[in-house]
């Protein structure tokens, strides 16, 4: 496999250097992978493209790309990455700091984990064996400590222990080749979210977390800055936006939304009609509840097939009845057997006061997330007959 390292700058011209003599060791002992080298400068008025242009006489693994004005350090990986796989025929794209953050002698470590057959490779500050320097102040641990969390969270990949780092390894083929770069959500240091959420959210690579210690620069100083946690979140909202799962939920929780009011106005509609009967008025409640539910179970089906899961909307009408009835069944277990157990337990032991306490606990707590594994893995899940 060939592996083209990507290396952005602008003036690092005292790091340069003494990175291609760095890294000058490394190229060679890789044997069973081809590495290759490319700096992306953006104009730097202090040399460093000169620099390059000098070392690439000694070295025909060296590349450089350069001519761009400074656009951010996302444009520049875009450049670099498109030129890498269109000129270059990488096989891999490595995302490396130019500065000594990421540590050369950890490059083969990371290559060698292509050999187990892994999509995305990224080296961790947060998983055992990683670290960060031990010279950081409290704010910067909190705030790389809370923006990695925040992507975590926000990107709903809480298997992924270091979102917010650069040095990385992706697949070309099948993934970041079928990548848009004009569609990029941000030009700053948040691009790497993005791709991080394209990889993992979107494409689903097989990942691996290689420990590495994330070091201080040794030559000049930090282009990092607290805005880009701003710039994270709006990466993170802009791609939840247009992901398709979330879109989904989105459109579950809004009729399951109305399946509750039908339910709610149903129940009131149906004690008032079954009050007319000489009936205690237990078995009326019983018996409009019931009739309520099942209305609203019978919409919720209606609605989900139809706007929910459109793309896997059942249509065949003998899978349509079969799926309705497993439908209902689940609906009954997820929506009135099991809240009901776990309110009248919990109210049993802690005292009817916490009546509504339990209720939002069994509906977030088991309801929501049984009805969205149900629907998404058996009702509309499987392949649906035409």
């Amino acid at each position: 496999m060939k592996v083209v390292i990507i290396i952005p700058t602008y003036n690092e011209k005292e790091n340069t250097q003494r990175m291609i003599k760095a890294l000058s060791k490394i190229v060679p002992i890789v044997k069973d992978h081809t590495l290759e080298v490319l700096y992306v400068d953006d104009s730097s008025p202090d040399g460093t493209a000169g620099v390059v242009e000098s070392e690439m006489k000694k070295y025909p693994w060296l590349h450089l790309l350069s001519g761009s004005p400074k656009k951010g350090l996302g444009v520049a990986y875009a450049r670099g990455m498109a030129y890498a796989m269109k000129q270059l025929s990488a096989d891999y794209l490595m995302e490396f700091d130019s500065d000594f953050q990421h540590p050369p002698r950890d490059i083969p470590r990371m290559v060698n984990e292509i050999d187990h057959g892994y999509d995305y490779i990224i080296a961790s500050r947060y998983v055992p064996g990683g670290s960060v320097p031990a010279n950081w102040t409290i704010d910067r641990k909190a705030v790389s400590l809370v923006g990695n969390l925040i992507a975590r969270i926000g990107l709903l990949i809480p298997q992924v222990h270091d979102c917010t780092g650069g040095f990385k390894l992706s697949r070309v083929k099948g993934f970041m080749d079928e990548f848009d770069f004009d569609t990029l959500l941000s030009k700053k240091f948040a691009y790497k979210i993005h791709l991080l959420a394209y990889m993992v959210v979107t494409k689903k690579a097989k990942i691996k977390e290689v420990p590495f210690s994330f070091e201080n620069r040794i030559v000049g100083n930090s282009k990092y800055s607290t805005n880009e946690m701003k710039e994270s979140l709006k990466v993170i909202l802009l791609f939840q936006l247009k992901n398709p799962s979330i879109i989904k939920f989105f459109k579950f929780g809004v009729v399951g939304g109305v399946g509750f009011l039908v339910n709610l106005f149903g129940l009131r509609f149906f004690n008032g009609v079954y009050q007319q009967f000489s009936w205690p008025i237990g078995l009326v409640n019983f018996v409009a509840n019931a009739t309520a539910a099942e209305i609203s179970i019978i919409s919720n089906f209606i609605f989900n097939n139809l706007w929910t899961f459109s793309k896997e909307k059942i249509t065949n009408p003998v899978q349509y009845i079969s799926k309705f009835f497993a439908f209902n069944f689940s609906s009954i277990i997820g929506g009135i057997l099991v809240p009901s157990f776990i309110i009248g337990v919990g109210t049993q032991i802690f005292g009817d006061q916490y009546r509504e306490v339990f209720l939002i606990l069994a509906l977030f707590g088991f309801t929501v997330p049984f009805n969205w594994f149900v629907y998404n893995k058996f009702i509309w899940g499987k392949k649906n007959l035409k």
